[in-house]
């Protein structure tokens, strides 16, 4: 069977139905795991199911033939190419041609697990991604530190989220020397690839201004539901067919850097759906429906804290895991189950515990900024943290504020200055010095003589205008002015 379907043809499944015995062409497969079919015939062929790019959902359907061996709602399963169903129907599916192309569930399985044995098989929960051992830091070549300008002190806060193969959480300055005696100044995120010797070298992901989704990516251009997508969520809520040498297809899940603005491919191989997420248990249509790249709607979810929640999970294939998002759901649908489950643990706490005693829980993203190991321990040991880039802002723009835990009230508080430093603490939430034009005239209305007569909002650090906003306001007309003539 493998060396009839070794082309990159688009390769597609057909199934005998127990019922009727009719032979029939797969399109997909609904929320509860059941397949849908269709005839066979050129006028479905654009609809069928397309296993080559789509191998997540081929496992889980036949994973799903095999716990149902003794009541089986299917039975035969064929797998070709396109171009050898073309020719099969012409012969009106000729029974002897038709078996050469037989495949047995259990041995596809297992030659899965063969050809990706580091491939975790759906029994986990919370990730992505595939099993991984931790790199040891202390191999990273000291030489690429030097080669891209980058300093140990900026790496460091880094480095245990990078042994675990992500990028590095925030962007850090990057000077690399482009020719002997040359470096350009920049920044962007980095990561850690494990060398034949053992050593790491360092990968820079380098930082752009703006994405580009108009040029190729790997050998293929993105459609314009792609882009939108990309726009909208950062991935591409598909499984992309890159091509990134002539002949070599590679199926692979496509999603933005949401800091480097860089596009970002994850193979389909490297990637095993969990049987369930955050003690949800996953449908056999919705691990279908995630390992095709779509957005996935999971409910009853259980937070770090005990409450159930639902949300939109979606694989992210920049950042190695799944993106969360609750847009249009209803976040107090769980309110008064919720509500019983912290009376339960403040019951079940020990003596002279209460719920305002017990330690803030610290995030590992604050304001759309994900924190270092350095700032969360900072966090959990009660100190305040310097952190840049967080959206408080009203109009979108980032701004920077000393962040500290507030036990009593439960919350964070956030400075302009470094309250373990100060006298004065202020729990009011007020950006760092640098960002205090920013949010006086971006969120208060507030206008000094500088700022007065601009009407775009202030990026960080700005103090005044930039010479833009100065044209584009002389451009105004001046407003008439009211008053009784004379």
């Amino acid at each position: 069977m493998d060396e009839k379907i070794s082309n990159d043809d688009k390769k597609v499944l057909l199934v005998k139905d127990v019922k009727d015995g009719k032979v029939k062409a797969v399109t997909g497969m609904d929320e509860k795991g059941n397949i849908q079919t269709a005839e066979p015939t050129a006028k479905n062929q654009n609809s069928l199911f397309a296993v080559n790019t789509n191998e997540a959902m081929l496992e889980a359907f036949f994973k799903k033939m095999v716990e149902q061996a003794q009541q089986p709602t299917h039975t035969g399963f064929f797998l070709m190419t396109e171009k050898m169903l073309d020719k099969l129907v012409k012969t009106d599916l000729d029974p002897h041609e038709l078996e050469l192309h037989r495949v047995n569930p259990a041995e596809y399985l297992e030659k899965v697990q063969q050809r990706n044995p580091q491939k975790t098989q759906g029994g986990g929960d919370e990730t992505a991604q595939s099993t991984f051992q931790p790199m040891d830091v202390n191999k990273i070549d000291r030489q690429e530190l030097q080669k891209y300008g980058i300093a140990a002190a900026d790496l460091e806060p880094h480095l245990k989220a990078m042994s675990y193969g992500h990028k590095s959480p925030q962007m850090i300055p990057l000077n690399p020397e482009l020719e002997p005696g040359i470096r350009v100044p920049t920044k962007g995120r980095v990561s850690l690839e494990e060398q034949t010797d053992g050593s790491l070298k360092i990968i820079p992901h380098y930082w752009q201004e703006k994405p580009n989704l108009d040029a190729p990516f790997h050998g293929v251009l993105l459609n314009e539901q792609d882009k939108e997508n990309l726009r909208q969520s950062l991935n591409a809520g598909r499984v992309v067919e890159l091509e990134p040498s002539p002949g070599q297809k590679i199926p692979a899940f496509v999603s933005l850097d949401r800091l480097t603005n860089k596009l970002e491919a994850l193979p389909v191989e490297n990637i095993s759906i969990p049987n369930k997420i955050k003690g949800a248990d996953l449908s056999e249509g919705q691990q279908q429906r995630l390992g095709a790249g779509e957005k996935v709607l999971v409910e009853k979810m259980v937070s770090r804290t005990g409450r159930f929640f639902d949300g939109y999970i979606q694989i992210n294939a920049s950042d190695k895991k799944f993106d969360f998002t609750y847009e249009g759901l209803d976040r107090n649908r769980y309110s008064i189950e919720n509500k019983e489950i912290r009376s339960q643990q403040k019951e079940n706490a020990p003596e002279g515990e209460t719920e305002k005693t017990k330690q803030l829980f610290i995030p590992k993203k604050l304001l759309g900024v994900e924190l270092t190991e350095k700032q969360q321990e900072y966090l959990k040991a009660g100190q305040a943290t310097y952190i840049r880039g967080m959206l408080k802002d009203d109009k979108g723009e980032p701004f920077n504020a000393w962040v500290k835990p507030n036990p009593e009230k439960m919350k964070f508080d956030f400075f302009r200055w470094n309250p373990d430093k100060a006298k004065k603490q202020d729990a009011e939430v007020k950006p760092a010095e640098e960002s205090k034009t920013q949010v006086a005239v971006n969120n208060d209305g507030k206008t000094n003589e500088a700022t007065k007569n601009v009407k775009e909002p202030l990026k960080q650090e700005q103090q005044k205008p930039t010479e833009n906003q100065f044209k584009q306001e002389a451009r105004r007309p001046a407003a008439k002015k009211s008053g009784l003539k004379i």
